[in-house]
């Protein structure tokens, strides 16, 4: 590591990363050089070490704090925040104590994971850390939120992609018979993942679904989690052949215990990650909706192409085109509020050619 004054007055720090990288900043003062350079000394003497145990006022122990405290958000919330901790953020500061902390040791942090990792993640890992954060100010711990001066990698927006009615289609005739009704249940219901696989038998009456809560396996077990909002508690109705499909299915395999779920795995047990690889890629392989190729001869090697999670908008493209109206719309997505609905799929809901033509009648009534 070195610190430089530059010809133009401005002051450099030179480093390497964990990944050996060469690595370097600008700074405008010598003391501002002088912080950042022992940053990343203090940086470069914990990223080699998984933080093992939880030393007094370092980071690690404010984390367990945090996380023990956290007793009002979701367990699936929970994990994912230790997930990010454990894997992530510990790793490379866990022995630092929180006030130590500046904007220019995260904001390396930050650059060192997008060498590696997609700019979400590292996105999300910052949300994590800058979380943690608010909830010590709030306990007095800190003063200040030091990635309120940090720059948050960009990660570039993505359109909701959907399939079309046709190929949803497709889609169910290519999935095995177990789990055809829960593609139909979700690509015209707009239920997420963790509520469709928990779907239970109580919640089904016909056509007409009650959505009472999401599935999450956290530590290795499953878990209910009830909705964040009142408007995640909601009915859904489903097209009369969706629900005929659905009562088929049901009566095949399902249990008839009111709590019995009513998509199960091959083992009859709750469906989970496998469902994937092993139902879901090759489904959408044998209805030409993704390209495949073979490694090694047998096994194969899928492209990019739709997640279950698209099921859910494409129910409400279907929704859009059956003329749908966008609270109908916010009200069978769960959404809180229309906001959200309309800054998701607004872009759908109408290009403004209907309200032009309808002007152009105004108009041509008045002459």
């Amino acid at each position: 590591m070195s610190v430089k004054k530059l010809t133009d007055g401005k002051w450099q720090v030179r480093w390497r990363d964990i990944n050996g990288k060469q690595r370097a900043l600008r700074f405008n003062t010598k003391a501002e050089a002088t912080s950042h350079e022992a940053a990343m000394r203090v940086l470069a003497g914990t990223v080699s070490e998984h933080v093992t145990a939880t030393p007094a006022g370092s980071l690690a122990e404010l984390s367990t704090q945090w996380l023990e405290a956290s007793i009002n958000l979701a367990p699936a919330t929970v994990d994912t925040y230790r997930r990010d901790l454990n894997r992530y953020i510990l790793p490379a500061m866990g022995s630092v104590s929180p006030k130590a902390i500046s904007p220019q040791m995260i904001q390396s942090w930050i650059a060192t994971e997008l060498d590696r990792l997609a700019p979400s993640s590292v996105h999300r890992h910052y949300r994590t850390l800058r979380t943690m954060f608010g909830w010590a100010i709030r306990q007095g711990q800190l003063s200040v939120n030091p990635c309120d001066r940090v720059q948050p990698p960009r990660v570039p927006a993505k359109p909701p992609a959907f399939l079309t009615g046709e190929q949803v289609e497709l889609l169910a005739d290519e999935m095995p018979e177990r789990y055809r009704a829960l593609v139909l249940v979700a690509a015209f219901g707009g239920l997420r993942w963790g509520e469709a696989v928990g779907l239970r038998r109580c919640d089904v009456d016909g056509a007409r679904i009650t959505i009472t809560g999401q599935l999450h396996k956290v530590d290795g077990r499953w878990m209910r989690e009830v909705p964040k909002t009142v408007a995640g508690r909601r009915m859904v109705v489903l097209p009369a052949t969706v629900g005929d499909e659905l009562a088929a299915h049901m009566d095949k395999f399902c249990a008839p215990s009111p709590d019995a779920l009513v998509f199960t795995n091959e083992r009859n047990s709750p469906v989970g990650k496998s469902f994937r690889h092993n139902i879901w890629l090759p489904a959408l392989a044998r209805a030409g909706l993704i390209s495949v190729t073979r490694r090694s001869g047998r096994v194969p090697a899928y492209g990019k192409g739709p997640t279950f999670h698209d099921l859910r908008h494409t129910a409400v493209a279907l929704a859009i085109q059956a003329g749908a109206h966008p609270k109908a719309i916010q009200s069978r997505l769960g959404h809180a509020s229309i906001a959200v609905t309309m800054n998701t799929y607004g872009h759908l809901i109408d290009d403004g050619s209907e309200l032009a033509a309808d002007l152009d009648r105004l108009r041509s009534a008045k002459k």
